[in-house]
This record gives structure tokens, C-alpha cells and sequence, in this order.
């Protein structure tokens, strides 16, 4: 059996994602050439670019944000040129979200923006890619353990 992590201990892990969060932060001192986006934007965002063809019913519970919310920001969205509504083909009454060309530019560039400030950094560190893996597997599970779950 394993022992419970001290509180201390999960304080300073979200302390440092929060300030990596920030350190990559693309509406930051450091932003670089990509569509800006509010926070829920990103949220609805990333979302859509993970999910293509996905609905705007799905989208709102998979974010948990309220249907009005969610309809501002897709409307921004579609304004900003980052996402396009199409009728699904089966019942046009039903809309399906895809991201465009443009969001796959801006979200390319911001990849490459994050891939190089990390590298820079894991490289003054002297971290190894077995220390990186093993980090995004860790976030990956907590990201999926902080969701609520849809079950009920």
C-alpha cells in the first residue's frame, strides 16, 4: 500500500503547473503569433480540435459550461475564423463543429512555441525525455481524475 501524498506536497505540484502555465501562456509577454483567445475560448477550442465533428450539446458537457457560455464563445470562435459550423448529414437541424485551417495554423505555431520553451528548459535542467514522458502521463491522469464523471 502506498502512503497518502501530503497536502504540501499537491499545493506546491499545482503551484508549479500553474506557474508553467503561465511561463507558456499564449495571450502572455511571450505571445506569439496565434489567434488570441479568452480562456474559455481555449477551453471550447481545444475541445473541437480534439473532438472534430463533435456537437455543441457535447461540447457544453464535456467543458461543463453553461449552453449560453458556450454559445458566446463558439460565436467568437466562428467570428475569429477558428471553427466552422456544418450540418450534420444525417439531420441538418443538428450543427457539427470542426476546426479550421486557420486554428490548425495557430495551434501548430503554438505547439512549436511550447516545444521549444520546454526543450530550453528541460535542457538547462538536464531532464531526459524518460522524465518527460513520465510527466505527461502523470498530468494526463490527474487531468482525467479532476473531471467530473458523466456516469451520473
Amino acid at each position: 500500500m502506498t502512503s497518502p501524498t501530503s497536502d504540501d506536497a499537491l499545493a506546491r505540484l499545482a503551484d508549479a503547473v500553474l506557474s508553467v502555465a503561465r511561463e507558456l501562456d499564449s495571450t502572455g509577454p511571450r505571445a506569439v503569433d496565434v489567434v488570441p483567445l479568452t480562456g474559455t475560448e481555449v477551453l471550447v477550442m481545444r475541445w473541437v480540435d480534439t473532438n472534430p465533428g463533435t456537437t455543441p450539446s457535447a461540447t457544453a458537457d464535456a467543458t461543463a459550461l453553461r449552453r449560453s457560455n458556450l454559445s458566446v464563445a463558439l460565436g467568437s470562435l466562428v467570428a475569429k475564423g477558428m471553427v466552422e459550423r456544418r450540418a450534420h448529414p444525417d439531420d441538418a437541424r443538428t450543427a457539427q463543429l470542426y476546426p479550421t485551417a486557420l486554428a490548425a495554423e495557430s495551434i501548430a505555431l503554438l505547439r512549436a512555441r511550447w516545444a521549444e520553451t520546454l526543450r530550453t528548459a528541460l535542457d538547462a535542467q538536464g531532464i531526459d525525455a524518460a522524465g518527460v514522458v513520465s510527466a505527461v502521463g502523470l498530468l494526463e491522469r490527474l487531468e482525467e481524475g479532476l473531471r467530473p464523471s458523466r456516469d451520473g
